[in-house]
């Protein structure tokens, strides 16, 4: 595998990443929990795809006895060098781009599970018994006030 193939590969599983993220957010926004699921499986898979693929390079770079990918490209003549420095350049843009999507599929995530969360205790607020002599979940009467005049009543 050439360095610069592997660069390549980089840069469209990036622009694949930035297509998925959008269609996550866009998802979020439409409120489809099982198509954000199955859309974050697939950009799990792909970052570890892209995880294997930056290692792969690295031990190219080992093989070449290089320590880095700058040191690497120092050794090329020109023109391969830019070709390299271009691709970079675009993979940069790309990681920048993915990771302000990814920000903004987090941010609607928090506030999507806040609101939840904040409907949820309306709700339980509205279900819950408002005194507590009441039935317990096993039928069985709880009568708190009971419990203080138990002497009155001829209980101890």
């Amino acid at each position: 595998m050439k360095i610069e193939s592997g660069l390549i590969r980089q840069k469209q599983a990036l622009g694949l990443l930035f297509s998925l993220l959008e269609e996550e957010f866009s998802a979020l926004l439409d409120n489809l929990p099982k198509e954000v699921s199955s859309l974050e499986f697939s950009i799990q898979e792909l970052i570890r795809q892209l995880m294997d693929e930056k290692d792969e390079i690295r031990s190219i770079l080992e093989k070449n006895n290089a320590s880095s990918l700058t040191q690497y490209l120092e050794d090329l003549d020109g023109g391969e060098a830019s070709v390299i420095k271009e691709i970079l350049e675009d993979l940069r843009l790309l990681e920048e781009k993915c990771s302000h999507q990814a920000m903004k599929n987090n941010e609607i995530a928090k506030a999507l599970a806040e609101q939840s969360a904040g409907l949820l205790s309306i709700f339980y607020e509205q279900v819950a018994p408002r005194q507590e002599d009441v039935y317990s979940a096993r039928g069985r009467w709880h009568d708190n006030g009971s419990k203080s005049t138990g002497l009155l009543r001829g209980r101890l």
